[in-house]
């Protein structure tokens, strides 16, 4: 008995030592979280999102994005989810889901399109307003130039926080 309780102590003890570790390297890789809010998630938001990330990750930034709504339809609107795959986005698995107060607490940057957060009193960092887009039924390709024409601006207003070079990409540059 006594050695089944010594065995379960050291299995728990190293269990958490590996809980440990992995948060601890999380959190060195831990990206800037830009928050993209409209209406219903599906649309403008998506844009956003999908292309900062791509924009970001090509310039090596630490930063990521994800797209909420306060009032989440329950799949992309079809113009956008047809306009992101003719760009050659994977959209597989991406669903709109309801902005949170955790969401706006954890986020480096707010964005929101012609929208309201729903504890906009408690938000600590003002929510940068992109109102006015055209909507996506009128005319994807219209909605995502200004899109993108503002996610290109904000890239260029983010501290260029770079994630650390690999032996790879150092060696690629020469360096």
């Amino acid at each position: 008995m006594f050695q089944k309780i010594i065995t379960t102590s050291i299995f728990f003890f190293f269990a958490l030592l590996a809980v440990g570790q992995k948060t601890a390297e999380k959190s060195k890789d831990t990206k800037k979280i830009i928050l993209f809010v409209c209406e219903h998630g599906a649309a403008r938001s998506t844009i956003a999102a999908a292309y900062f990330n791509k924009l970001a990750k090509e310039q090596g930034l630490n930063y990521i994005a994800v797209f909420k709504g306060t009032d989440p339809d329950t799949v992309l609107t079809p113009g956008t989810a047809k306009g992101l795959v003719k760009d050659s986005f994977d959209i597989s698995g991406w669903t709109p889901e309801l902005v949170s107060g955790q969401d706006i607490k954890d986020a480096y940057k707010i964005v929101t399109f012609d929208c309201k957060l729903p504890t906009q009193d408690s938000v600590s960092i003002p929510a940068e307003q992109w109102n006015g887009i055209p909507a996506i039924s009128k005319s994807y390709d219209i909605a995502r130039n200004e899109i993108v024409e503002k996610v290109n601006q904000l890239i260029t207003e983010l501290p260029k926080t770079q994630k650390k070079k690999t032996k790879k990409q150092k060696l690629k540059k020469g360096n």
